[in-house]
């Protein structure tokens, strides 16, 4: 299964820090109203033989798990949560910026992110591409809860996401637990 959004680092708009759209991916992981539990996905994912992940890039976001067909049902009522009633728990912003800087650290070493990063600073000052995409803790020390709320208000809506859903269930059944 796997949600894409039309949204990643170029919409931060007046954002000056950098990562936000990433901070958000992270963030999103972290409970639902109706699966408070902080780790409540991640289990019942791995609990039922999946794996899930994401990623964010300059015009969009991906989410995406695997699990095993009998718990397909729970996994997409889950996932679903992410986009539906996600709950930005302030007591694990701390954490989430954390892994984020863990992340902008491990790039460090990666010519890939290196070559990109030099792509980005040499586009046209105020252009989209000219930011600092992936985030770090220093840039993401001002970001604010309603800076996130907000930017996640604005993007993460319907008409901005696709849904790909492939399993031994029915389209019928599958269009069913989706709805």
């Amino acid at each position: 299964v796997q949600v894409w959004v039309r949204t990643g680092s170029i919409h931060e708009g007046p954002w000056t820090g950098g990562g936000l759209s990433h901070f958000l991916e992270h963030m999103l992981f972290l409970g639902t109203e109706k699966y408070p539990g902080e780790g409540e996905y991640g289990n019942y994912i791995r609990s039922n033989g999946g794996f899930s992940n994401a990623y964010t890039a300059g015009e969009l976001t991906n989410y995406h798990f695997e699990i095993n067909h009998d718990a397909f049902e729970g996994a997409v009522d889950r996932f679903a949560q992410f986009f539906i009633a996600p709950l930005f728990t302030e007591e694990f912003t701390e954490r989430e910026l954390n892994a984020v800087d863990s992340e902008f650290e491990k790039n460090l070493e990666s010519d890939n992110w290196r070559g990109y990063r030099m792509f980005a600073i040499h586009t046209l000052e105020g252009h989209p591409e000219n930011s600092f995409n992936i985030g770090n803790k220093a840039s993401l020390e001002n970001a604010s809860r309603e800076q996130l709320i907000d930017f996640y208000n604005k993007y993460y809506s319907a008409n901005q996401m696709t849904l790909s859903l492939v399993s031994t269930h029915s389209l019928e059944q599958m269009e069913t637990w989706v709805r």
